[in-house]
């Protein structure tokens, strides 16, 4: 009985022995089978991690031209080849003797680097961004444990300020480096190229094997933008600006200068600007916006051009129809007068624009009627976007006109109650100007792919907003305005110079009425019959003097000067 029971007892443990090696078995060449088979891919891609070397190859983001008159390009942003520094403060011994060494270099002080550096568990921090070629040799030299250097490029605007409220700048939006504002936002997809890509094999140590199999997909470098600015004109632009606006105390001013014939922008400056260099020093964030598209405004009389184009196009008026002015128009409750409260008499209509009579463009548009005031008005640009490639452009609000109140109808006809971007009445005085073709605005000129290839931009037309007999009607009489307003301080010997002034109230907060502050607008182009550019040049709430014709006309003529000088445009009469 016990041999029978000893059998069985190693019966038992050969079974057990012998199922846990097959369970064994089972679990293996489950394991294997689950590896070769149905995670191959996987196991293959981090065996060829091991094994690969594998690098992102970088674009070059494209550069941006400024231009002259001659078509030569001056460079207004590029990107150049630098450095990020990294340290690994867990492998520094000395920390103080490091950030010592570093100071030295980069003029600073040590405690700018200590707190980086005294941390015994971090295995890595940047110390420095954007160090030179030049200073990574001599970082190099200093021999600095530790420390190694990250490929990286920097955004250079050799301009500084120069156009900065239309370049924009790049910066970093989700951890990528984008273009946040202007022209590097609007083209970042056309500048940004496409990332390249190295594989090769690499030895033990993680180096390259010459001889190894490799793949290179090379990167696609960004295509560099010339833009229509003109750097000589927007130099020249951006000083007057700025002197102006610091002689009047205004909070801000703007100016454009467009080609009326084809729609290119010349040159556009706002203050205050930034230096897209050192973006992120600044304070107020509102300085990064474009005024000239991105904001609205009440303009005043610079619109009543536009009313009397609408009153000659139509037949309902000419350059000679006279109306009585007596100081006031009573519209229900409400009572417009002139800007000076007084009574004129007996005017024309070139006489209203000379004098800018409030009461004149009323009457005006009341013979125009609402429906086609309406439609001259959009017609002309306002209360739609223009497609310009700028930006963050804004169709103005010209909604006041839905409700179809009489009021609403006569103070837009001396541009209050209807708001517009600055684009919007440089481009509707440009129809004026051009025939009565109101052109699209544009400042990108031609973008080139890495190939050299060129797409270049054609002007194009909006819309025929008046006939080409209407515009001319319309040159001759704002050159009136030139010769027999202003005290003859917008006159320019020789030529014939097409001019408007507005002075308009700013609203309330509520919009239920106006404050005492005021928005001074100047817009003129020349020579009046051929137009070669026009100028519009705005200060939001100037002080010590009411009257845009006082504020602003000097400097309307000391650039209607320089241009005509610039592009060596022949006199349009014999000087005497």
């Amino acid at each position: 009985m016990e041999g029978k029971h000893f059998e069985k007892i190693v019966s038992w443990r050969f079974r057990l022995v012998f199922g846990l090696f097959l369970l064994l078995a089972v679990i293996i060449l489950t394991r294997i089978f689950y590896i070769s088979v149905i995670k191959h891919d996987d196991y293959s891609a981090i065996a060829d991690r091991q094994h690969r070397l594998r690098e992102v190859l970088p674009a070059r983001r494209g550069s941006i031209f400024f231009q002259d008159r001659f078509g030569n390009e001056k460079i207004a942003a590029f990107s150049s080849d630098t450095y990020d520094l990294s340290v690994s403060p867990k492998s520094i011994k000395d920390p103080v003797d490091v950030a010592h060494k570093l100071a030295v270099l980069f003029n600073k002080i040590p405690a700018d680097y200590l707190p980086k550096l005294q941390k015994p568990d971090d295995p890595f921090e940047i110390v420095e961004k954007n160090v030179s070629v030049e200073m990574a040799d001599a970082i190099d030299e200093a021999k600095i444990p530790t420390l190694s250097f990250l490929p990286s490029t920097q955004r250079i605007y050799p301009g500084r300020r120069l156009g900065a409220s239309v370049l924009g700048f790049i910066g970093y939006k989700d951890n990528d480096v984008t273009g946040l504002y202007g022209i590097e936002k609007k083209f970042q997809k056309e500048m940004t190229g496409t990332s390249g890509l190295f594989e090769g094999d690499k030895d033990a140590s993680g180096f390259w094997v010459a001889l190894g199999q490799r793949n290179v997909q090379n990167a696609v470098n960004g295509s560099d933008l010339v833009l229509t600015v003109d750097y000589n004109i927007q130099e020249r632009l951006a000083a007057e600006l700025s002197k102006v606006k610091e002689k009047w105390g205004a909070d801000s001013g703007l100016a454009v200068v467009i080609e009326p014939k084809t729609g290119k922008i010349l040159a556009l400056a706002t203050d205050p600007d930034f230096d897209p260099n050192e973006y992120f020093k600044e304070k107020n964030y509102q300085v990064f916006k474009n005024p000239a598209v991105e904001s609205t405004y009440e303009l005043g009389s610079v619109m009543k051009p536009v009313t009397m184009a609408a009153g000659i196009d139509t037949g309902v008026l000419n350059p000679d129809t006279k109306y009585e002015d007596s100081g006031k128009v009573k519209i229900g409750s409400y009572t417009i007068q002139n800007f000076d409260q007084q009574a004129h008499g007996v005017n024309t209509m070139t006489q209203v624009l000379e004098k800018s009579l409030n009461t004149g463009a009323v009457f005006a548009g009341r013979l125009v009627g609402k429906e086609n005031f309406k439609k001259y008005i959009s017609g002309f640009g306002f209360g739609s976007l223009l497609g310009t490639d700028l930006p963050g452009e804004v169709p103005g609000n010209i909604s006041n006109l839905n409700f179809n109140r009489d009021i609403d109808y006569a103070t837009a006809s001396f541009g209050q109650g209807i708001a517009a971007t600055p684009l919007q009445m440089a481009s509707a005085m440009g129809a004026i100007a051009n025939n009565g073709k109101l052109m699209r605005p544009y400042i990108v000129e031609k973008i080139r792919n890495p190939d050299g290839e060129e797409a270049v931009t054609t002007p194009e037309v909006i819309r025929q907003a008046i006939r080409p007999e209407t515009s001319e009607t319309l040159s001759k009489m704002l050159v009136s305005v030139v010769r027999n307003g202003f005290e003859g301080h917008a006159i320019i010997k020789g030529y014939f110079v097409a001019a408007k002034t507005g002075t308009a109230q700013i609203s309330s907060n509520d919009r239920k009425g106006y404050t005492g502050e005021f928005i001074h607008t100047f817009i003129g182009y020349a020579p009046a019959f051929n137009p070669r550019f026009l100028i519009y040049v705005q200060l939001n709430k100037p002080r010590g003097n009411i009257f845009a014709a006082n504020t602003l006309t000097t400097t309307f003529h000391t650039l209607t000067e320089y241009l005509l000088n610039y592009f060596e445009v022949p006199p349009d009469e014999p000087l005497k």
